[in-house]
């Protein structure tokens, strides 16, 4: 959104009116009113009526609201002015900020920006960011690899184009970066897989909109690492008007997903309905110089299982207020405190999930009696009430930013800001739990452990540019120049205390303790210039470049120059093409194209030689650590797209369609020298990496009428990824097993699956074993989402979908069971050959089909509300109800699927890890 400032006022007239169209003749509630050129606005209330007192001079009033066309008005000394919205599903006309001082319309772009809009963003109810984009973003992959709460998502859209860091993008708070750590820390607590996100306690709390930018196009404007893509988040800052206070609460329970266990009485013993609520109060409102808005939201849960559960308390207010005629200052601040209570996970034998699922510790359930198994459940509770991994995240976001606005054609903006993350894990294994796991014998008084981890992040962004407006006759120009920087500082510590007396939660009660810290400091900085030319106001042509520097390599590395290119053309806006083709058949027609570079910098300092220090018999010692490179460099990711917008019978059908390739090249591998070297592993920019594919997007007005609204959209993505070149390294894992793991090799795609294959004959033995063969890649080609929104009167239903196919999953929980001769997937005829030569059995197809949410609401008539609200809703919502598959095991979860920090995950490795729960919650909404 941007903001025009008036000058002159003086005196000023009331106008009020009602909004109806021919779908809502009884009004519209909720359709924006603003004055144009100024700040002033509201909203219609309930029957859609409005009031507003507009400024002398002014001449115009706008009128907008989702799904219909804007309308401009004269005033025209009117006091009356009475609205009649038409309905309208194009997109082009929509103003998205995409790193802008102001907005610009789609129109104006060569590249695809998913938006999420406050209403679709009102429709999900979850608490996770990562949560609300699987449900909306048509084009990304998000998998939650884990059933545990705040625990790591698998986030990535057109391949993964680095085997040297994660998938996940770079995200904006208002203009200000914030932590994005996805993946384990440096230093982090051993409790299986099961890892934190920071992601996860990005408070949720006054979103406005979400952007998603994909590709090398997004360098120019956010900086050289954002070859992932670009994540948005724009807050709310009030409209002005009286207050209004909207109430929310949501009750309900999560029941655990049965649909993956092997054993049935895993559920019984483990799982248990666990009741979730929520609260979230909401205020905005303002005048003509101020509008405030604040959000607060306390949600808790017990979980679906014993052992686990969370409670979240998010607050986030915005503000904007008009300094004078030319100034507006607009900030927002969000704070959340998150406490999770967790259980031991995945690779781990104290994960209890896990013993059960593979007959670990308890043998075939299936073959137990009833009373076997309550003594079962009894033990694995008691052991699971002994156990005490906890988590506490305190966050503080806070963003400045001035916008100038000099005069029509000049205007400039600086933002500053703060992302502030603290987090403390602690695992506490006290006597009485090893002996109730049989770890110890029983007796033991001093063989506990505490284990604490905390890690502080923060982060500081400052920006200031200069957006420049011009209309010369045909053309026009839109000039965005400006500078960038932000500073992240990353300080961790993990004490391990052993020994530890009965009963005590202090490390100073322990025999032994071991200390390890991790300090990690870096500034990024960057200048930037974009231009954006309009022809005819058709055609428009964009150019632009960074240039980019990092204070960990210095003029060894000197400063990074990404370039960007691109052109739209709106064909449908031609006289010629009108003349030709009516706008109730084809009415929307444009083509795109563009060429981006972005980059990934290294891990800071990996280019140093360095000399590591350690401690024997109370001294320390030296040996060498990392060997270094001065030649190290950022890796690059060179993106070209194509594509076309098409929208059919007055939009009723818009398709969205492109094609790219991404070629990084300098690719980062942490790759083996040839054994004749003599040396370890050194990260080097040797490799290239090839992602190549479509994305397919369609939405379509399948009834629109007085009672009834149906809309459907769907999309389709495909992705190639492939290893060009290793640069002659050999391959290397980087993730997963010894004799089945997940590797990195020329002609391969990124993280594929490596085992031995067994060549079995027609009888079902054993022919032959191909050893070290490509099996799979956890990297699904073909995924994409699904969503129908029907609307029936006052009901809406709201329901959304997504899937994968081509892609691969490991059952490593089978691999357990096939040691205790509980499998299921290894043939009895192969019974006498080594798990060695059997492993690609245990590789499954990763195919699925998952319904996310069905949400049905219902708008309270007024005759029923009364005075007393001015609007209420009631529904009833059920996530993750219904999913299809084909492996033996959930094929999103993955355990522990990342390295180190910030590291490749390509996760696929099912194992020992619970599933997303299934929750059912109704919800009240009031707005007073």
């Amino acid at each position: 959104m941007f903001i025009v400032l008036s000058t002159g006022w003086a005196t000023a007239q009331s106008v009020s009116g009602r909004v109806v169209s021919a779908e809502e003749p009884q009004g519209i509630p909720g359709v924006n009113v603003s004055v144009k050129g100024t700040t002033v606005g509201t909203v219609t209330d309930i029957e859609g009526n409005y009031s507003l007192v507009v400024p002398q001079g002014a001449e115009t009033i706008v009128f907008s609201f989702v799904g219909y066309a804007t309308q401009e008005i004269a005033i025209a000394n009117q006091s009356s002015i009475q609205v009649t919205l038409v309905a309208d599903v194009r997109q082009l006309q929509e103003i998205v900020i995409t790193g802008q001082g102001e907005g610009i319309e789609k129109r104006r772009l060569p590249i695809t920006v998913d938006r999420m809009t406050e209403e679709e963003i009102y429709k999900v109810p979850v608490v996770q960011l990562d949560q609300i984009l699987r449900s909306n973003m048509p084009n990304a992959q998000i998998r939650l690899g884990s059933g545990q709460p705040g625990t790591a998502s698998f986030i990535r859209s057109r391949g993964p184009v680095s085997a040297a860091v994660g998938t996940t993008p770079v995200i904006y708070v208002d203009g200000v970066r914030v932590d994005n750590l996805n993946s384990g820390a440096q230093l982090s607590l051993d409790t299986g897989g099961a890892e934190s996100s920071a992601i996860a306690d990005i408070p949720v709390e006054n979103i406005e909109s979400i952007e998603y930018v994909k590709g090398g196009a997004a360098t120019t404007l956010y900086g050289a690492d954002a070859a992932n893509g670009v994540i948005q988040i724009f807050t709310k800052k009030g409209k002005q008007g009286q207050a209004r206070v909207n109430l929310e609460t949501q009750h309900g329970a999560q029941v655990g997903t049965r649909d993956y266990l092997f054993y049935k009485e895993t559920a019984d013993i483990l799982f248990r309905p666990g009741l979730q609520q929520s609260y979230r109060l909401g205020i905005d409102g303002g005048t003509e110089n101020l509008t405030y808005s604040f959000s607060g939201n306390l949600y808790g849960d017990e979980s679906f299982r014993y052992g686990v559960g969370q409670i979240r308390r998010n607050f986030r207010g915005g503000i904007q207020a008009k300094v004078n005629n030319w100034i507006t200052y607009q900030s927002s601040a969000g704070f959340s405190s998150n406490q999770f209570t967790r259980d031991y996970n995945a690779n781990t034998s104290f994960s209890e999930f896990g013993n059960l699922e593979t007959v670990a510790r308890w043998g075939d359930l299936r073959t137990k009696s009833r009373a076997q198994l309550d003594s079962i459940g009894q033990v694995v509770r008691n052991i699971i009430d002994l156990t005490n991994i906890t988590e506490r995240v305190r966050r503080f976001q806070n963003s400045h930013q001035f916008n100038f606005k000099v005069n029509e054609e000049l205007s400039a903006r600086a933002v500053f800001g703060i992302d502030s993350r603290n987090s403390r894990q602690r695992n506490i294994s006290t006597n009485q739990q090893l002996i109730a796991r049989g770890s110890v014998p029983p007796g033991t008084t001093d063989r506990g452990t505490i284990d604490v981890f905390e890690r502080s992040f923060f982060t500081v962004t400052g920006q200031a540019d200069v957006t420049w407006k011009k209309d010369i006759k045909d053309f026009s120009f839109l000039t965005i120049a400006g500078g960038q920087f932000f500073r992240n500082q990353d300080e961790q510590l993990l004490i391990e205390a052993t020994n530890v007396t009965e009963g005590s939660i202090s490390i100073n009660n322990a025999g032994e303790k071991s200390v390890e810290d991790f300090l990690l400091a870096v500034t990024n900085y960057g200048f930037f210039l974009k231009e954006n030319v309009g022809i005819r106001d058709k055609v428009f042509i964009e150019g632009g470049i960074r240039v980019d520097g990092n204070t960990a390599f210095g003029s060894d590395i000197g400063l990074q120059v990404f370039p960007t290119v691109g052109v739209a053309y709106n064909l449908s806006d031609e006289d010629f093409f009108r003349n030709t083709f009516s706008i109730n058949t084809l009415s929307t027609v444009k083509f795109r194209a563009n060429h981006g570079v972005a980059g990934n910098f290294p891990e800071p300092f990996r280019n140093d030689r360095l000399i590591n220090t350690n401690t024997f018999l109370g001294v320390p010692t030296y040996t060498f650590g990392n060997p270094g490179d001065p030649t190290l460099k950022p890796e690059r990711t060179a993106t070209t797209e194509i594509g076309g917008d098409i929208g059919l019978f007055t939009d009723r059908i818009r398709l969205q369609v492109t094609r790219y390739y991404a070629l990084t090249r300098d690719a980062l591998f942490s790759a083996p020298f040839a054994p004749s070297f003599g040396l370890g592993t050194q990260l080097r920019n040797i490799g290239e990496i090839e992602n190549k594919g479509w994305e397919i997007g369609g939405n379509f007005v399948v009834v629109e009428n007085n009672d009834w609204n149906v809309n459907v959209s769907a999309s389709y993505n495909r992705v190639n990824n492939l290893v060009i070149s290793s640069g002659g390294a050999p391959e290397f894992n980087v993730g997963g097993f010894t004799f089945l793991g997940s590797f990195v090799k020329e002609g391969e795609p990124l993280g594929y699956f490596r085992a031995n294959k067994p060549i079995l004959n027609a009888e079902g033995g054993l022919e032959r074993v191909e050893t070290n063969a490509s099996v799979g890649t956890p990297i699904a080609p073909n995924f994409g989402s699904l969503s129908v929104n029907a609307t029936y009167k006052r009901f809406n239903l709201f329901v959304t979908g997504d899937y994968q196919t081509g892609g691969h999953t490991v059952v490593v929980d089978d691999v357990l069971r096939y040691f205790a001769g509980a499998s299921t997937v290894i043939p009895e005829s192969l019974s006498d050959v080594s798990f060695f030569d059997l492993a690609s059995l245990w590789v499954q197809s990763s195919d699925y089909l998952k319904i996310r949410n069905i949400a049905l609401s219902y708008e309270v008539p007024t005759a029923v509300v009364g005075n007393a609200f001015k609007r209420m809703s009631v529904g009833f919502t059920v996530t993750n109800p219904i999913n299809f598959f084909r492996a033996d095991v959930d094929p999103e979860v993955s355990g522990a699927g990342f390295g180190t920090q910030n590291s490749f995950g390509a996760g696929g490795f099912g194992f020992g890890t619970e599933s997303l729960p299934r929750t059912y919650l109704g919800t009240v909404r009031i707005s007073l």
